[in-house]
């Protein structure tokens, strides 16, 4: 994964160098629909809608380098069967997510264009909730801290920006597993966004 990021941070750095002046910059706020998935038969996840809030910048003109800064509230039901038991778990997490992405435009008009992008995502968990916060020692998490402080993942979709808006739908793969406790489960963050944004210059 830090080979990874570094390709795409030296990649990012190429394109600044060759923007000549392509700089934007904007808020922008968007819709998700997440679910924490993991790797055991008996936990079931279910998907939860949540919003995001925050700023990108865009640096290039065919080919950029876009960072972001989203907070968002990412709200996950686990479901735990044991025999005829079926023990309920809310997890709720506030973040902040940061995306460093690459992009390249497809279509490229002065009024239009059709883009894709791909990179690596870093959420920073800011506060960690569970309810209810005691389990029995059947369920694998037992704490908030069998939950990391930060998560990584990929994100890769497609966008469009119409004159001073751009709007993207994403969907992002969680390559890190997000449980910290002492079973063996694989927990995944996983979601698929679509935003809006201004381009204020």
């Amino acid at each position: 994964m830090k080979n990874f990021l570094l390709i795409i941070l030296l990649i990012a750095f190429a394109t600044a160098v060759d923007a000549q002046g392509a700089f934007t910059i904007g808020p922008k706020v968007g819709y998700n629909s997440y679910e924490l998935t993991n790797n055991l038969d008996s936990v079931q996840a279910s998907i939860k809608n949540s919003f995001q809030v925050g700023a990108f910048i865009r640096i290039g003109k065919k080919v950029y380098f876009q960072p972001e800064a989203n907070y968002q509230i990412s709200k996950s039901t686990l479901s735990n069967s044991v025999g005829a038991l079926i023990q309920n778990q809310d997890v709720t997490l506030t973040s902040i997510k940061v995306p460093a992405l690459l992009g390249a435009k497809i279509i490229s008009a002065k009024a239009f264009n059709l883009r894709f992008m791909v990179g690596p995502t870093i959420t920073f968990i800011l506060d960690k909730k569970l309810d209810p916060s005691a389990m029995s020692k059947l369920w694998p998490i037992h704490s908030v801290d069998d939950i990391k402080n930060s998560i990584w993942s990929v994100q890769m979709g497609l966008g469009m920006d119409i004159l001073f808006l751009t709007l993207d739908a994403r969907y992002e793969m969680g390559i890190d597993n997000a449980y910290n406790g002492s079973r063996n489960l694989q927990m995944k963050n996983n979601l698929f966004n679509v935003s809006v944004g201004i381009k204020l210059f």
